[in-house]
């Protein structure tokens, strides 16, 4: 009796929410790691909910959880509803249940990966970390395949034992005044089970128990009992396992098919990341040689506005270069907005917010810095210097302390210049180490002998100035010496009465200038009588020294460095054989995996289709077990009462016309999924094909645009000198110069575009291999030497690689459009079937890789 007041009251309770979750996990998860038996495409493990540290992240939200917060004008029409039902709602029962403000985590933010400042300090790596923790098309991606995996536990359970059972109670009353039959009854009904057998069966055994009390007039007791069980089969249509176990077979091999294409778009996800944060990259870098520009051109501004004073160019290239100036500041603000719009972009596809600031780990970006800054720093120092110096021009004399203190600084700038050389120097050796390091010239492409050439070219070049700029050390000290003779007389000659700073004009001319036009006799004069002051000949020497041989050797400098460094930037050429990639990916790629598996999913139709057309058999069987009807015993079972049946039921094919269609529909299918399959390994086929010539020439596009680099730093130092060294007003010059600059800017918006563009193309090749494996933290672990995995696959026979010259020339049209007539027999000539491809490689396990979650 108290088992049985148990068991009644665990059926009125049932199991708890707790329990059938934990029980739908333990069972999809299980189906989800049986689908994961080759490393091509295993799966971190992974819940389904998303982790603690992610922004969708709610702690009670598995069960019993709180309700979030409403719409107010939606709330209305939940705590009181109208129509027939008008003032009747739910609401008082969502009332009882407390309610939450916040849709996200409220502590996500502290697991942010933050530095001092509060900005999030964010590389490649930490771009996948944050993007497999907080990206909502990660996590719907995942939970298709947790879905799958619980509608499979279904299409399973429909062939278990399913038992059931219950208890009911009535009471029943009738007469006048309700007195002459007051009977309560108990029925335990529906205790059984019921089986589907894999060849089309049904089974099902029940066990009924029946007791009446009768309250009435000359009181009864009754208890009956029988327990029944049913077989039927069908023996034509609807019978045999490859028709009833259809339903669970699709359901078994889609959980495969979506694993498989979760472990794909994990590889994809891992590239698109990294696409936007490198295209980000590409930006920044963009930004950075956009901002050199105006720089440069806000230099040749202030070059511009002085040599305009002196009359060497016209307010017309004046007004050429400012205009010019202010187009690349405004192109300069432009891209700094589009950065940003384009960092909001990224955010959204990780999962973050627009508001949280982060910080670009600019490491990659590091050889891009072609000139170092402590050589950029030399430059502007000697600029400043220079554009001082030059406010004080003869004949009016410079003040003495100021002569001197420009020379300390001269000599310092000098100083550091000669001790920056064995730093380009060290960076040069390490360019003719690697050129002397790579393969024979001989097995080379046409291109990259030709860029190989240049390169050894150049590195001479370059090793003969240096060489020269270091001979050239001992001439330079001597002509120091001659500077600080002359400014030495300066200094010791007697001092004016009045010296001040003379403002430019067109009658304050430096003395370097002999082929001026002067119309002014008095300005000759002035010149003539004091061309050989000691104030003249000091400033003269130190304008030189400094405007000319040092802006000299340091510009030298600056386009030897950027040259150099250009060329230790480099792109490994990838030999690939491009039929053992095309062979590679027929072998590995998840999807045409599972396009190969649908063909057979079709053909299954097809059979399961053709199994409707025939006739209706079924075998039917019964035995009924009951009590002896004489004696009131709910609990025993009487043979006497025993009932026994069999049946056979036929029904013929006499309206099949939608099974008919049906039939044909799944044939026409079945052709079209073979049709698609073919089509598949074809695009599969032209996307490597794609990818290897994008590749290739992402690579020869970098080598041109460092070659157009070097060429463009050459024409702005050519067209710099030029203006400097010009004697008359000629606007070609500014022009070469705005050009040159451009020039420049372009080919290094282009390198740098050109590189990330082969990374990128080298995922993607990666990718369309199913040859990028991701360790359960989602990164790359086969970049250096995934591409050997290919070596031999040139070798392997493959269908989409038959030997055409086996098969028989076609003489002459078909007879029929579905025949083809052959010179030789084709059962004589036609290849024997090729074997299965090897499977591909399998992922290496990784040490100390901790799972997703």
């Amino acid at each position: 009796m108290a088992f049985g007041l148990i068991g009644i009251a665990m059926a009125l309770a049932g199991c708890s929410r707790n329990h059938f979750r934990q029980q739908a996990d333990r069972q999809s998860y299980h189906l989800i790691g049986s689908r994961q038996f080759d490393g091509r495409w295993m799966l971190p493990r992974r819940n389904v909910e998303p982790q603690p540290q992610s922004r969708m992240y709610v702690a009670a939200e598995q069960d019993c959880a709180a309700k979030p917060s409403d719409d107010p004008a939606a709330a209305r029409y939940m705590n009181c509803l109208e129509g027939p039902t008008r003032g009747r709602s739910v609401g008082r029962y969502y009332s009882q249940i407390p309610t939450r403000e916040d849709f996200e985590n409220p502590q996500w933010l502290d697991h942010l990966p933050r530095n001092q400042e509060g900005l999030v300090e964010l590389s490649q790596t930490v771009a996948i970390d944050l993007a497999l923790i907080n990206s909502r098309q990660y996590q719907d991606n995942f939970e298709a395949v947790y879905l799958t995996a619980l509608g499979l536990t279904g299409n399973q359970f429909e062939f278990q034992s399913q038992w059931s059972g219950g208890v009911g109670i009535g009471y029943d009353a009738t007469g006048a005044d309700l007195g002459n039959q007051r009977t309560l009854s108990a029925t335990a009904n529906r205790l059984g089970f019921t089986r589907a057998l894999a060849g089309g069966g049904q089974f099902a055994t029940n066990l009924i128990n029946g007791l009446v009390w009768n309250f009435g007039p000359g009181g009864l007791q009754a208890g009956s009992a029988s327990l029944v069980s049913t077989f039927t089969q069908p023996l034509l249509r609807g019978a045999f396992r490859h028709v009833r176990l259809e339903n669970l077979t699709q359901a078994e091999r889609n959980l495969l098919y979506i694993v498989r294409d979760f472990a794909s778009f994990r590889r994809q996800f891992y590239v698109d990341v990294s696409t936007s944060y490198l295209g980000l990259l590409t930006q920044v870098q963009a930004i950075r040689n956009t901002r050199t520009n105006v720089e440069n051109l806000r230099q040749n501004l202030i070059e511009h506005e002085f040599y305009e004073q002196l009359q060497i160019v016209s307010q017309v290239q004046v007004d050429t270069v400012f205009q010019t100036y202010q187009n690349g500041r405004r192109s300069l603000l432009s891209s700094e907005q589009n950065l940003i719009t384009v960092e909001d972009n990224f955010k959204f596809q990780i999962g973050l917010p627009s508001w949280v600031p982060i910080k670009f780990d600019e490491s990659l970006l590091e050889p891009f810095n072609l000139v170092s800054n402590e050589l950029t720093e030399l430059q502007n120092e000697a600029q400043q210097l220079y554009e001082e110096l030059v406010q004080f021009l003869p004949p009016e004399e410079a003040p003495r302390e100021k002569m001197q203190f420009w020379y300390q600084r001269y000599l310092d700038l000098r100083s550091r210049t000669a001790d920056y050389l064995p730093a380009l120097e060290e960076e040069l050796s390490r360019w003719e180490i690697r050129l002397a390091s790579e393969i024979d010239p001989e097995r080379l492409s046409v291109d990259d002998r030709l860029d190989r050439q240049q390169q050894e070219s150049l590195a001479k070049t370059l090793r003969n100035r240096v060489e020269e700029f270091k001979n050239s050390l001992s001439l330079r000290k001597q002509a120091d010496q001659a500077i600080e003779s002359s400014i030495q007389k300066y200094l010791d000659s007697p001092q004016s009465e009045s010296v001040t700073e003379v403002p430019l004009s067109e009658n304050n001319l430096p003395f370097e200038l002999p082929d001026r036009k002067i119309d002014d006799l008095r300005l000759e004069e002035v010149l003539a009588e004091r061309q050989d002051s000691p104030a003249v000949v000091a400033w003269n020497a130190l304008q030189v020294g400094l405007g000319d041989d040092l802006r000299g050797e340091i510009a030298d400098l600056f386009v030897a460095q950027t040259q150099i460094r250009l060329f230790l930037i480099d792109i490994e050429a990838q030999p690939i054989n491009e039929k053992a990639a095309i062979n590679f990916a027929h072998s590995n790629r998840h999807d045409l995996m599972n396009r190969r598996g649908e063909v057979m999913d079709s053909f299954r139709r097809v059979e399961v289709a053709a199994n409707a057309l025939e006739s209706d058999l079924t075998v039917s069987g019964g035995v009924a077990l009951g009590s002896d009807p004489s004696r009131n015993n709910a609990f025993r079972i009487d043979s006497s009462a025993n009932r026994y049946t069999l049946g056979l039921e036929l029904d013929g094919p006499l309206n099949r016309l939608n099974e008919r269609n049906a039939y044909r529909a799944a044939q026409v299918e079945y052709q079209r999924s073979t049709r698609n399959f073919i089509g598949e390994q074809d695009r599969v086929a032209n996307e490597i094909r794609a990818l290897l010539r994008q590749l290739e020439l992402s690579r020869l596009n970098f080598q041109i645009s460092r070659q157009q680099v070097v060429t463009a730093t050459r024409q702005v130092e050519q067209a710099q000198i030029d203006l400097r060294q010009s004697r008359s007003a000629e606007a070609n010059l500014t022009l070469i110069l705005l050009q040159s600059l451009e020039g420049m800017l372009n080919a290094k918006n282009a390198l740098i575009s050109d590189w990330i563009g082969y990374r990128i193309q080298k995922m993607q090749l990666f990718v369309a291999l199913e040859l990028l494996y991701l360790d359960d933290q989602g990164q790359w672990i086969n970049e250096i030497d995934g591409l050997r995995q290919l070596e031999g696959w040139e070798e392997i026979e493959n269908r989409y690689f038959p030997e055409f010259k086996q098969f028989g020339i076609l003489t002459e049209l078909p007879a029929t459009e579905n025949s083809l007539e052959l010179e030789q027999d084709p059962a004589e000539n036609l290849p024997e079937p090729l074997p299965e491809p090897p499977l591909g490689p399998q992922p290496q396990p990784q040490e100390k890789i901790q799972p997703e979650s």
